[in-house]
């Protein structure tokens, strides 16, 4: 009995512990993910042990037997059918950027100004994007007008395209090209482009650097600028190995010039000078042309521009002969030649041949009335000295043995180094053969023989000084030079070759004799592989470049960047020719107070869009860039240059006094 009595009182304990040990259940959050109740169940605030049926609108115990129970429910099923039909598209939130429409929208108009307008036109930009799209809340939120967009090109746009031009030259080797002009304000300025392989675009790119004004054309004054310019972008000097320039004596000089200085001054003994091959072809030409050619051709060019310029009348006259012969086509303008601007030259000249028997029938026209037309009539109607113009060849060799062979004795030069040092007056062929259509032109004429003999002559005598004339502005480094050819991909990938021969130029462009062991070592070897581009020599030396062996290295990388330092070379500058214009276009008279600082952003947004073959519309700006644009922006104060002109025209850039320059402007 004492036995059953106490397992009685044990058990009675047992009873009143598991009463103690039971628990309410409390709502979970791991239901939420819960594909059965995730779409319908939520807690409720100030009861957490029930749930909330979003579907139904009823409390439900927090259990899960309750739950399940009540997702089994008609009511529910009913409920679960009707909003399944009526389902609305859920609408994801977007990780914000900590960006607004208005923003990016600031940040494409200020584009769209640098690369097409005036800054000016940005105040009624904005707001005729307000009015038009008055419904829209990211055209109500635009707040820019001209100081902030010039500060948005200035400060934000200009930056991160040079950053991404710096970024892209990284630490490679690259030539510059240079050049000095004057705006329309007449303050001087030295265009800076650079020539790069770019890793972005697998292609040599000549882009532009900066315009750096200069207060004297000298050779010192223009090497302060270049190091300062270099040293602001962190471009090593030393890494400079080509220079291209026009032939001015202040460039290219043998003792103070500017060549000479890097050279002297700055540890740059290999810096290689390529003079522009068209200048010095022109140059070429035009002292052929005082000495031997009839000076009445360069009036005929340049007089029959003037003849149609001051006259609207006479453009209005020429145009309805022109209409009455090319049965109603109207006539292209005769383009002007400007001495100091060579690419203008071949333009004039073709338009004027185009439109030669045009242009004599009006000059006949017009020559009993005055003196000039008369002339210019004479010179049209003077088929004598109508000869073919000179063209431009690929390479300056190729030009000089091709005048060459017409006027020398056959075999008299059979190597480049013969062409360059011979002396083609004292091997001239008595019967030098002008050419086919020299020969037939002479034979169809009715000129005398006596006359045919004259222009033989002054052919002959011509094409000997522009041998001359060529001779004297072939680089003294052209052989070092010549050897670049070496590295088409034909001359590469040839099985018999000269192990050595690139040993030369890789001293030349500051390859030590370390890697120019390598150098050697690889070009005798890079023949037996594969390669899928064996046409194009950038494209071939840019798949060089990305090669990777089976351990992923590059076998071949000091080739191929000797390769792409050689291919960096500039060849003419043209590109900063064209720069210039580029200049004129955006600092012209109506904005002749623009800041170097406005002009060279300008310059930098338009030129890296077009190397990136990019515009205003499909360019995208990155968040970083955006961010940088806020509603208030501080105003430098910008040195501006003196107006030429009196006229009251809003500038593009306005001086600030002192007193509110430091001042945040509120749109």
């Amino acid at each position: 009995m004492r036995v059953l009595s106490s397992w009685k009182v044990i058990g009675n304990i047992m009873d009143v512990s598991l009463k103690k040990m039971s628990y309410i259940q409390k709502y979970r959050t791991e239901w939420e993910n819960d594909e059965d109740f995730k779409q319908w169940i939520k807690p409720i605030a100030d009861s957490p042990t029930k749930a909330f049926c979003k579907y139904c609108h009823v409390e439900i115990a927090a259990k899960i037997y309750d739950l399940r129970k009540h997702r089994e429910s008609k009511k529910h099923k009913a409920k679960c059918e009707l909003i399944t039909k009526n389902k609305q598209i859920q609408f994801t939130s977007t990780p914000d950027d900590g960006l607004k429409n208005s923003q990016k929208a600031e940040g494409q108009l200020a584009l769209f100004i640098a690369e097409h307008t005036s800054i000016s036109n940005t105040d009624h930009l904005t707001d005729l994007c307000k009015e038009v799209f008055h419904d829209s809340k990211c055209a109500k939120d635009i707040k820019m007008h001209r100081t902030k967009c010039t500060q948005v090109i200035n400060q934000v746009l200009a930056p991160h395209f040079k950053d991404t031009l710096l970024k892209d030259i990284g630490t490679q080797k690259y030539s510059i090209i240079l050049d000095e002009s004057t705006d329309v304000s007449v303050s001087k300025y030295m265009g800076i482009i650079i020539r790069y392989f770019s890793l972005n675009t697998n292609n040599i790119v000549s882009s532009f650097l900066s315009l750096e004004p200069i207060e004297r054309a000298d050779a010192r004054s223009i090497v302060t600028s270049l190091v300062k310019c270099l040293e602001s972008q962190s471009l090593p000097i030393q890494n400079l190995i080509g220079i291209g320039t026009d032939n001015a004596s202040v460039m290219t000089g043998r003792n103070n010039s500017v060549i000479e200085i890097l050279k002297r001054e700055y540890n740059l003994p290999n810096l290689i000078l390529i003079r522009c091959i068209c200048h010095s072809l022109q140059l070429a030409v035009s002292h052929a042309s005082e000495s031997n050619l009839p000076r009445n051709i360069e009036f005929l060019i340049r007089e029959t521009y003037n003849w149609f310029s001051i006259s609207p009348k006479r453009r209005d006259e020429y145009k309805a002969l022109f209409q009455t012969i090319n049965c109603g086509d109207e006539p292209l303008k005769i383009l002007k030649v400007c001495d100091t601007r060579w690419l203008s030259i071949e333009p004039a000249v073709l338009r004027i041949l185009a439109q030669w028997n045009e242009l004599k029938l009006h000059f006949s026209l017009a020559r009993e009335k005055c003196y000039t037309a008369g002339l210019l009539w004479e010179m049209y109607n003077d088929e004598g000295e109508n000869i073919d113009p000179v063209k431009l060849l690929e390479t300056l060799m190729t030009l000089l043995r091709s005048v060459c062979v017409r006027i020398i004795i056959p075999g008299a030069a059979t190597t480049d180094k013969d062409f360059l040092t011979i002396k083609v007056e004292d091997h001239l062929d008595p019967v030098a053969h002008l050419g086919h259509l020299f020969e037939s032109h002479a034979s169809n004429s009715n000129l005398s023989p006596q006359a045919i003999s004259n222009i033989k002559k002054r052919c002959i005598d011509f094409s000997v000084k522009l041998v001359q004339e060529i001779q004297n502005r072939i680089p003294s480094n052209y052989e070092i030079l010549a050897k670049v050819t070496l590295l088409s991909p034909e001359n590469t990938l040839k099985q018999i070759k000269d192990p050595h021969a690139l040993v030369g130029l890789a001293r030349e462009l500051g390859f030590d004799d370390q890697k120019t062991d390598k150098i050697v070592q690889q070009w005798k070897t890079i023949q037996f592989i594969e390669w899928e581009t064996a046409g194009d020599s950038v494209k071939f030396w840019a798949q060089v470049l990305k090669y990777k062996n089976a351990a992923g290295v590059n076998t071949f990388r000091e080739l191929a960047d000797l390769a792409i330092a050689a291919m960096s070379l500039p060849h003419s500058n043209a590109e900063v020719e064209r720069l210039f214009s580029v200049m004129n276009t955006v600092k012209n008279k109506l904005r002749n107070r623009m800041c170097s600082l406005t002009l060279n952003s300008i310059i930098m947004i338009r030129n890296q869009l077009k190397i990136k073959k990019k515009n205003c519309h499909n360019y995208v700006l990155p968040p970083e860039v955006l961010k940088k644009i806020k509603k208030t922006v501080k105003p430098l104060k910008q040195i501006v240059t003196p107006s030429t002109s009196s006229s009251p025209i809003d500038e593009e850039v306005i001086e600030l006094p002192d007193d509110i320059a430091d001042l945040q402007i509120d749109y």
